[in-house]
């Protein structure tokens, strides 16, 4: 009895000592962090709980009970895994007396896993190092591993129901993963039919673009869909699920379509054990993959999270068919809205092996942070590795892969819950091949005139390989989409190499058989352009707006030099136009392209030339204006301001990049050529515009022309009916009025973005004009004023009377209308107001008038019958 109580009194007196903040006498204390947490890591693979207790210094017997409880649980688990950052200490420097590290716990009870991130307190006490605190600070539950349960359920008269989109099962069997998953994933086997129609009018006509109607309508066999599992009854009925008997025969199709269709979404590509995992989709979330009898494949979504949230493509062909926000929610949105995290500063240091492919950076990157979080999601290559992501206060940082999104989810560990400026360096590597130098230009012709897919080049015309590392591919750690930052950059290429970039250069050394290159972008920019070739600087100029350099490849050197000369003059001209050059500087890089191409990223321009002997000729496009001197330039000169110093909103307002820049390539025309010709490119413009209008809205944007794989559609509505549009703004509110009105737009949104409601906004406080009905039918819309002219010339009191007569379909206001009269000594101009229900005038002239002209200045873009 007596030695019992001795027993409970050692017990206790263990108890007291511990709340007091005070060890055990048994543990010997850890002489340094890194000892305590090998410690730690051992008791945690031993999953002995006494042991990893030992390490603690608790505030109270309750605390050390909780902790006891948690650490119990973890290590029930199938598998337990426990991985610690070992904190950034200085060689030779003492260890402070407090200092955090974080942590990672893997747990998993088949089928099901988790992932904890840990902020761990470590101090000095006494005569060593003991855990103090330990705070959650992330946490992604919900991994599962899917599979299917071979016990089928009877489909017949089920129907899934979604935002526009049902799945009717007529006959077959709906396989579903098993009870411990729950109904998260299910499979159909059978009879069916897809029924799919958008709410918005512009996504039908996509859809019928697409299939031939405004709707969806097929036969499917199979279908495979994830959701949540407590959405089932809220997405199935009737809410029954009875055993198919026959459910066995169709057990093989089904596991042959999940294998095929399970890897495609919600899947965690990361380093965990028992890799892979899958995510449980959040409520409210779907996706439904789907085999048609017309079509192929094809995948539904519904993500409640994005603003457009509801989505229909085709993985295989990479197609977007439909994209659009679910009823109710807002159609005008910026990307940045819902951002968490904002990009100021690249310090980006790069290793080019270009025969290869092959790079190898560091980036440290500086971010603030704008709300409490535990994660950080940067946007990188899928292709290029991640070695490690660090940061002065936490050390390594724990990563996930999202695949097939080309994302990076980093765990902030110490870091996390902080507001504010960050650092974190990433080093990464690998080979990626980028694009060619990308505007969406010019096909050539094959036999016969028509387009064909990218000519091969010819044997005889060797092209010399420049690459373009650009936004096409994020090759370096990324924000969110066009993130304004400042970078400085350190390029390294083989010698007889050259690496150009935005912003001033810096330095340039070459030794050792290597060039290395320095940078600084000390203006904001909306991503990093690097060029890398053979290239030889080939003029300056460093008087004008700004200090300008021009580099070129071998064979453009002759053309190169003089681009110097006109890019100042541009500058000059867009300075009135659009106010100040937003950079300090201009870099021109002239290559070689099979077809000609331009790519306008902060502080530089490259051109694409189309070498002389390549045999093949350029058709007919709305981008050709290679025969107007200097068009091509200028275009690219105004993405510095148009797509650059301001940005579009999101993809709906690319025509803010290419519509004005298209306009503005035409007012250079018009200022450096003349009337003539500036009207020539309105009419080449105008006869693209109308033949293509049908084929969606400008506010459509990149999607125009992509389910029928026709670039020339979105070139004919974003350039050139965006340009368009802009010429019939112009003259509506006047020239100084419309000047202004852009200017203003290029100061309020300087490095930032903007919409179409943003243009509108500064033309009306600019002209004192309501433009809405007009944006609203040109932007938004597809239709085009109809117009239709009569006109009787006849003997009047005064001489003659000239009645004309328009009348007018689907104006949405009033507009300038240019009548020229066409008298022997010449064209008398006339200058009326159209109003939407069209007009009638009277015009008194002292001789006949033979022929009567209307819209022959090309203010409007309209259909002309007489």
């Amino acid at each position: 009895m007596k030695r019992l109580q001795a027993a409970l009194g050692s017990a206790l007196l263990g108890v007291c000592l511990l709340a007091a903040g005070v060890t055990p006498a048994d543990a010997a204390p850890a002489a340094s962090p890194g000892e305590l947490l090998d410690r730690l890591e051992t008791a945690w693979r031993a999953r002995d709980a006494a042991a990893y207790l030992e390490l603690w210094s608790f505030p109270s017997a309750a605390a050390r009970e909780e902790e006891r409880d948690l650490v119990r649980e973890r290590f029930t688990a199938d598998e337990s895994v426990l991985e610690v950052q070992r904190p950034l200490l200085q060689p030779d420097a003492p260890a402070p007396e407090r200092l955090k590290t974080s942590a990672q716990v893997f747990t998993a009870t088949e089928p099901r896993g988790r992932v904890e991130q840990w902020l761990l307190t470590l101090e000095h006490r006494g005569a060593g190092w003991l855990l103090t605190g330990r705070e959650d600070v992330g946490l992604i539950d919900g991994l599962v591993h899917l599979s299917l349960d071979p016990q089928g359920y009877q489909a017949d008269g089920l129907t899934f129901r979604f935002d526009d989109f049902t799945l009717e099962m007529h006959h077959g069997t709906l396989f579903t993963a098993p009870v411990s998953v729950g109904p998260t994933a299910l499979l159909f086997v059978g009879d069916g039919v897809v029924h799919f129609r958008p709410w918005p009018q512009t996504e039908r006509e996509q859809l019928r673009q697409f299939g031939g109607r405004p709707e969806l309508v097929d036969r499917v066999k199979t279908a495979f869909v994830r959701i949540h599992p407590a959405d089932l009854y809220r997405v199935l009925s009737p809410a029954r699920l009875e055993p198919d008997p026959r459910g066995g025969q169709r057990l093989a199709t089904a596991q042959r379509f999940y294998r095929d269709q399970s890897m495609r979404s919600f899947v965690l590509d990361s380093s965990l054990p028992r890799s892979p995992w899958w995510l449980l989709p959040s409520l409210g979330d779907s996706s439904v993959t789907f085999q048609t009898r017309r079509h192929g494949t094809l995948t539904f979504t519904v993500s409640t999270s994005e603003p457009e949230s509801i989505s229909l493509f085709d993985r295989e062909k990479r197609r977007q068919i439909c994209l659009y926000p679910q009823p109710g929610r807002d159609t005008q949105y910026s990307e940045d809205d819902s951002r968490s995290v904002d990009v100021l500063h690249h310090d980006l240091k790069v290793r080019f092996e270009p025969r290869s492919y092959v790079l190898e950076a560091e980036d440290t990157v500086r971010l603030r942070l704008l709300e409490p979080s535990a994660t950080v999601r940067l946007r990188l290559d899928e292709g290029l590795h991640i070695h490690s992501i660090t940061s002065p206060e936490a050390g390594r940082h724990l990563f996930f892969r999202v695949r097939y999104q080309d994302s990076v989810m980093v765990s902030l560990g110490a870091l996390a819950g902080r507001v504010g400026e960050v650092v974190l360096t990433v080093r990464y590597g690998g080979a990626l091949r980028p694009g060619p130098v990308e505007r969406e230009v010019m096909q050539a012709a094959a036999e016969g005139g028509r387009p064909t897919a990218p000519p091969t080049i010819q044997d005889d015309v060797l092209i010399e390989e420049v690459l373009v590392y650009s936004n096409r591919s994020p090759w370096y750690p990324q924000g969110g989409p066009d993130d304004y930052a400042l970078a400085d950059l350190s390029l390294d290429v083989p010698q007889g190499y050259n690496a150009i970039a935005g912003g001033t250069r810096q330095s340039a050394r070459t030794e050792g058989g290597r060039t290395r290159i320095a940078y600084r972008q000390d203006r904001p920019g909306k991503y990093i352009t690097v060029v890398i070739g053979r290239l030889s600087e080939v003029g300056s100029r460093g008087q004008g707006p700004v200090p300008l350099q021009c580099f070129s490849v071998g064979r453009t050197r002759g053309e190169a030099a003089a681009y110097a000369e006109k890019a100042t003059e541009i500058l000059r001209f867009y300075e009135q136009e659009f106010g100040p050059y937003p950079y300090a500087s201009l870099t021109v890089v002239i290559v070689e392209g099979q077809t000609p191409g331009g790519h306008s990223p902060p502080g530089m321009v490259i051109l694409a030339q189309r070498p002389l002997l390549l045999r093949h000729a350029l058709q007919d496009d709305p981008a050709n204006f290679t025969d107007v001197p200097g068009f091509f330039l200028a275009h690219e000169l105004a993405h510095q301001w148009w797509g650059q110093g301001v940005s579009g909103q999101n993809y709906h307002e690319r025509w803010l990049s290419e519509g004005v820049a298209q306009y503005a390539a035409a007012l250079w025309t018009r200022h450096r050529e003349g009337e003539d010709t500036f009207r020539d490119v309105l009419d080449r413009m105008g006869r693209w515009a109308l033949r293509m209008t049908n084929k969606g809205p400008i506010h459509l944007g990149y999607r125009l022309g992509h389910l029928k794989n026709d670039p020339q559609i979105f070139r004919a509505v974003v350039y050139d009916k965006g340009a368009y549009v802009l010429h019939m703004l112009r003259s509506i509110v006047g020239e100084e009025a419309f000047r202004r009105g852009l200017t203003s737009l290029q100061v309020a949104h300087r490095f930032a973005k903007a919409g179409t409601d943003d243009l509108r906004q500064s033309l009306e406080k600019a002209s004192g004009k309501d433009l809405r009905p007009y944006f609203e039918t040109w932007v938004r819309g597809t239709v085009l004023p109809r117009l239709r002219v009569a006109s009787r010339t006849g003997p009047a009191s005064a001489g003659y009377s000239t009645a004309v007569d328009v009348t007018v379909e689907d104006l949405p206001g009033p507009v300038p209308l240019q009548v020229a009269l066409d008298l022997a000594e010449g064209k008398d101009l006339r200058q009326v107001t159209l109003p939407p229900e069209g007009g009638h005038w009277t015009f008194e002239t002292g001789v006949p008038v033979r022929r009567v002209g209307v819209n022959d200045d090309r203010s409007l873009l309209a259909w002309l019958k007489r």
